[in-house]
């Protein structure tokens, strides 16, 4: 039973715990990357260190994890609530360790289906979608590691064809990456003039392009590339992800198709009327491969639990009284 003082209690633990919880919830994201240190003659030749990033989405600053490892850091990667972190490699699921850039802890066999877009929406549905064949949505179940296919094959291949006029049968999608806002999945398609957002029903498996052809490759007539990653971000701390945030690899400085990209380590937020992106901040020498965030508790829940911690407190304070 909740009483005024108990109510009290927890009033005061929760203003004091709350502003943590989102400032730590709400604006950061966690990303699998590598930092290349180029070569310095007679010094070193280029080290590659694969690590976890922290990355802030006001500044889009990426702050690397303490340890880093030369072997692959996962492609996919999505946060739930609670702060726990998956990935997916290949056909296999897995937990992910931020701290270690080479943890990856298998969660049943592998599941047969090849993807880099990997996503977990904030109810806790997890999906992928397979590159290469039926391109296809999947549900991923979070315990098995199973994955099951969404609907029919060629659900979002045929929305690109229907999109821009194309015979059936002609566009072949990759979509690289998946995110979420709401109850909606996005990925980005990779396949060449069609770079686009496409929006993908959970429940179906039907898609939708945004924006006209090529919108996510018309920032400064396309210099821009590389765009491995999505995910949600709870941004108002209300247990729903309600923006999307995405990564920009390499840039073409001169524009020269015989110059080789700068590494970038862009991180861009998409507009998801029109399928473009601005640009947020960028960390030079460093190349993103997949990004995961986790939506902050409702505020009900954390209501509710810092009135708990009030009671359990008011009546251990009582019981030191009396015994005293």
């Amino acid at each position: 039973m909740f009483t005024r003082q108990c109510f009290a209690a927890g009033l005061a633990a929760l203003c004091l715990a709350a502003p943590i919880a989102g400032r730590a919830s709400a604006g950061t994201i966690y990303a699998s990357g590598q930092l290349l240190i180029e070569n310095t003659p007679g010094v070193h030749d280029d080290v590659r260190e694969n690590r976890l990033y922290r990355i802030d989405t006001a500044t889009g600053h990426a702050t690397p994890l303490p340890v880093w490892s030369t072997t692959s850091t996962p492609a996919g990667l999505a946060g739930v609530r609670g702060g726990t972190l998956y990935g997916f490699r290949g056909a296999q699921l897995g937990l992910v360790d931020p701290q270690t850039a080479d943890s990856f802890s298998p969660i049943g066999a592998p599941s047969g289906v090849s993807a880099t877009a990997f996503d977990i929406l904030a109810d806790g549905r997890a999906y992928v979608v397979t590159f290469g064949g039926n391109r296809q949505l999947y549900v991923v179940d979070l315990v098995s590691g199973a994955a099951t296919a969404v609907g029919p094959a060629g659900q979002i291949a045929a929305a690109f064809d229907v999109a821009f006029g194309l015979a059936a049968g002609t566009s072949a999608p990759f979509i690289i990456s998946l995110g979420s806002v709401g109850d909606q999945l996005y990925g980005i398609n990779l396949e060449s003039g069609r770079q686009n957002l496409v929006r993908i029903d959970p429940a179906t498996g039907t898609a939708e392009i945004i924006g006209a052809a090529d919108a996510v490759d018309a920032n400064d007539s396309g210099r821009y590339s590389g765009y491995s990653a999505l995910t949600g971000v709870d941004e108002n701390a209300d247990g729903q992800f309600d923006a999307l945030f995405g990564t920009v690899n390499f840039w073409n400085h001169d524009g020269d198709s015989n110059t080789s990209d700068l590494r970038l380590g862009g991180i861009a937020r998409y507009d998801l009327a029109n399928g473009t992106w601005s640009l947020v901040g960028t960390n030079p020498g460093v190349i993103f491969f997949g990004m995961g965030a986790s939506p902050v508790p409702e505020p009900g829940t954390l209501a509710l639990a810092a009135m708990a911690v009030g009671c359990f407190a008011l009546r251990l304070r009582k019981r030191l009284r009396n015994a005293a």
